[in-house]
């Protein structure tokens, strides 16, 4: 079963196309919608957020069949935390795309919006599609993995970084097992990131093993972690 079928208990269907004749529908694709994407990601440079919104809305009415357009509204919508309007778009630019292993970030920021509406349970069901997918990017020099984002558009994302999100989510269900795995997994992608010994002190004081949990804590804030610096300050 392909993962959008997995995720979403359907098959990709037809994107809808514009009514307009070929002629007019190329005019208005090869300016109007030029210029509005344009202004859309002008404004969110200048977090304009709600006039972001406004002309990738007009890009979407005159093209509905550009992926870019929804996962950029969709990041828009994350932003200003309409997290389940983020979804839905989300959705949209993914199904557009139509490769799943090429868009798999966008798998994980519907995790991120789940996360945020407090469901972790679908978080980590996105978060583990994300990062199964991402495992499958051949990454060469013709389709990078580009891990970041590009004019408001999340192309990519670390795997160390998914890790430790789904980490936090298995934490937040208490299964501590799963959460210190994933941390562990973290670490092997990079041992000089600090976010997921931080994790791993919030793991082991929900655990009740609070000596060996402050190790954790001084290891990430050695690492420059500030949040661990604080909280080693607050002791």
């Amino acid at each position: 079963m392909n993962t959008f079928k997995k995720a979403f208990g359907r098959e990709r269907s037809v994107i809808p196309k514009n009514t307009k004749t070929l002629a007019e529908a190329d005019i208005i694709k090869d300016v109007n919608n030029i210029i509005y994407y344009r202004t859309a990601i002008d404004e969110y440079y200048k977090n304009e957020l709600f006039n972001a919104l406004s002309y990738v809305n007009k890009a979407i009415e005159l093209d509905n069949s550009n992926w870019l357009f929804n996962a950029f509204k969709a990041n828009v919508l994350e932003e200003t935390k309409q997290y389940s309007s983020a979804i839905d778009e989300y959705i949209k630019a993914i199904e557009i795309n139509g490769n799943d292993i090429y868009v798999y970030a966008l798998y994980h920021q519907i995790g991120w919006c789940y996360l945020n509406i407090n469901n972790d349970h679908k978080a980590i069901e996105f978060y583990t599609y994300a990062i199964d997918l991402e495992l499958k990017h051949p990454n060469h020099e013709y389709n990078k993995d580009l891990e970041g984002m590009d004019n408001g558009v999340v192309v990519g994302k670390e795997m160390k970084q998914m890790y430790v999100n789904r980490g936090n989510s298995y934490k937040n269900i208490s299964n501590l097992e799963s959460a210190q795995q994933d941390c562990l997994e973290a670490v092997k992608c990079d041992d000089n990131y600090s976010n997921p010994y931080l994790l791993l002190y919030q793991i082991y004081i929900k655990a009740g093993l609070e000596e060996k949990a402050i190790g954790f804590l001084q290891t990430s804030a050695r690492l420059g972690n500030q949040n661990a610096v604080r909280m080693l300050n607050e002791l």
